[in-house]
């Protein structure tokens, strides 16, 4: 297994570590300290309502100064969302309808992923004779891929599962959330996962020490169970600086994870249900201007933005 196996104390010894609701929760002693969240979730800086045909808005990338691309579920079509006029700017349609749920943009390049796993590259997105080119990978459907991001310090893409993770059977790596990464230089998945978030019921926690006590308060708190983690990534960021800690944003539990990218979890953050009525896009601006966006369900979508503290 790869050196970033994450922790097989898992989820239990990163929430042992650093769950956060509120006002920060003791920690035992020896544990590390969570990081500094620079950011007040509970109080974005603008609310940036979405017109209707974002209403399922599943995917947000940062694409220049003022602008974020966006993708919503069902149609092949990149919305560029300018935020000094608070509407979209242009519509780019790349093909036929699908269950598309995130998208990274690297200069006039964007990556879409589909939920079955394929990788959509279309070359000067924005040009009228643009190239499309659907990489078919090894994860599928089951796998129900949701998070993607662009990680310049390894040229590759890193892809969240929201269900199954794993790429050869139903039950192998169960218990777990994984996270696999797409080598851009040779277009292929790397089919060991990078990361695994280990889930696991509290029962399999080994340690019997203050570690599992903690966890046993906090995860009582989280509503985790063996057969119900309440945590299922939706959308997946790296900040640009910061240590390029990866956030991993889940709307099921409404729930915000900070790793640095050892896979050592930095904190976990319950977010306001009232303000995130179904988070599924995050992404940073290179200044660290963090925008997270909800889908509208029975209401109004919405992109969220928190400058940088």
């Amino acid at each position: 297994m790869k050196k970033n196996f994450i922790l097989g104390l898992s989820l239990f010894a990163f929430v042992a570590c650093n769950y956060q609701e509120g006002s920060q929760q003791p920690l035992p002693e020896g544990m590390q300290e969570e990081a500094t969240v620079h950011y007040d979730l509970d109080n974005p800086d603008i609310v940036y309502d979405l017109p209707a045909n974002l209403n399922e808005i599943s995917g947000i990338s940062i694409y220049q100064e003022s602008k974020i691309a966006c993708i919503q579920d069902e149609h092949a079509i990149i919305y560029i969302f300018c935020t000094q006029e608070e509407k979209i700017s242009s519509i780019i349609d790349f093909g036929k309808s699908g269950d598309y749920e995130d998208l990274a943009v690297l200069g006039e390049n964007a990556y879409v992923l589909r939920s079955d796993g394929a990788i959509i590259m279309i070359n000067n997105f924005e040009d009228n004779q643009r190239k499309v080119i659907e990489i078919e990978t090894q994860l599928k459907a089951r796998n129900d891929t949701e998070g993607l991001v662009y990680d310049i310090n390894t040229n590759s893409l890193l892809i969240a599962c929201k269900e199954s993770p794993s790429l050869i059977t139903k039950n192998h790596y169960e218990g777990f959330k994984a996270i696999y990464r797409f080598d851009l230089k040779n277009d292929r998945l790397i089919e060991e996962p990078e990361y695994l978030l280990d889930l696991s019921s509290i029962d399999k926690v080994k340690n019997t020490g203050a570690v599992e006590k903690f966890f046993i308060q906090t995860a009582r708190k989280l509503n985790l169970t063996s057969s119900d983690s309440n945590f299922s990534p939706s959308g997946i960021a790296i900040h640009p600086f910061n240590n390029n800690d990866i956030y991993i944003i889940s709307s099921v539990g409404k729930l915000l994870i900070i790793m640095d990218k050892k896979g050592l979890i930095n904190n976990i953050i319950e977010l306001d249900q009232g303000l995130f009525n179904q988070p599924e896009g995050i992404c940073f601006s290179n200044n660290g201007d963090l925008f997270i966006s909800n889908e509208g369900g029975c209401g109004v979508a919405n992109i969220l933005k928190y400058s940088y503290l």
